[in-house]
């Protein structure tokens, strides 16, 4: 069963820029099938799913890589509450009407983690191509005004 959309709905969503420790820096993005664009990794938050878990799931699915480690910085507080880790960037997207839906907007919280480069795979069904890309590549790819700010930022 499909979800209905409504007008101006909000979805929450968590995503993940990903940078190599190598020198030059790298940036991972996926070129998104859907859209025609390079962006990272991430998608909708679940509904049993909190924002780390999310993102961990997203990225995992989206690349074959292991971010787990993310829930490291899961403070326990007591039995009832648990403080996350602060997203580097919390965005909000419009996203535009289709012939399946209509134009609603993605609250999207954005984490940031570093690790090695390493060889990548990704989902066939949701995207043409997978890659670690320098500053300079980055710029030179099809991307959203966002992705061009953050990278901007991070690189």
């Amino acid at each position: 069963m499909s979800e209905i959309v409504l007008p101006g709905e909000k979805h929450f969503t968590a995503s993940v820029w990903i940078i190599s420790k190598t020198k030059p820096k790298k940036i991972l993005l996926i070129h998104h099938k859907k859209l025609g664009k390079w962006q990272q990794p991430g998608g909708h938050i679940e509904r049993f799913e909190n924002p780390v878990e999310a993102a961990i799931r997203e990225v995992r699915e989206e690349t074959g890589l292991d971010i787990s480690f993310l829930q490291n910085d899961i403070k326990f507080i007591d039995e009832a509450a648990r403080m996350l880790p602060p997203p580097k960037f919390l965005m909000e997207h419009t996203i535009p009407a289709t012939t399946k839906q209509v134009a609603h907007f993605h609250i999207d919280i954005n984490y940031v983690v570093e690790i090695s480069e390493q060889v990548l795979k990704y989902q066939e069904k949701e995207a043409h191509g997978i890659g670690w890309f320098t500053k300079q590549e980055a710029l030179l790819l099809t991307i959203h005004g966002d992705t061009l700010s953050i990278i901007n930022q991070l690189l």
